[in-house]
């Protein structure tokens, strides 16, 4: 898939220069069909994943994530698509135009791995999630996701 036939989310501010930053995510579903997500500050609700470190593979990014994030193993994972999203941080660190990564996973709770303080591990249906997640690629994978499952 060529970088300029994925899909673009969210809008580049005006006067801003956005570094590309690979990252990976996960979409784990339980059998109740609803989706594993991240509720972070500020009430962003995030699929657990992140940057890629080094000379990380996309995939080996998103399980390390999924682990750091929600305390979860990754048992199974499929890449189901790529999509590229602006972000800008609110803080000291620039602004990035994020090459994301998606993998459908199969997950199980390890209770001796211990999730990052400041993401709260919530199990939402894909409903809910249509209008509460923060960024648009991440509606758009799922939608991606349930849309597959129905057809």
């Amino acid at each position: 898939m060529e970088m300029q036939t994925l899909p673009q989310f969210g809008t580049a501010m005006p006067g801003l220069s956005y570094d590309l930053r690979p990252s990976a995510y996960g979409v784990a579903l339980n059998a109740a069909s609803r989706v594993l997500v991240c509720r972070r500050s500020r009430g962003r609700i995030l699929l657990p994943g992140g940057g890629l470190i080094g000379d990380e593979t996309p995939e080996a990014a998103m399980v390390r994530e999924v682990a750091e994030e929600t305390g979860h193993r990754v048992t199974a994972a499929r890449e189901i698509g790529r999509a590229r999203q602006f972000h800008s941080h609110r803080s000291s660190k620039p602004p990035v135009n994020k090459l994301c990564h998606f993998f459908a996973i199969d997950v199980e709770h390890d209770p001796l791995m211990l999730s990052e303080e400041d993401h709260q591990v919530v199990w939402m249906s894909a409903h809910e999630l249509m209008s509460i997640f923060t960024y648009e690629s991440h509606r758009w994978v799922v939608e991606i996701l349930f849309a597959g499952q129905r057809g």
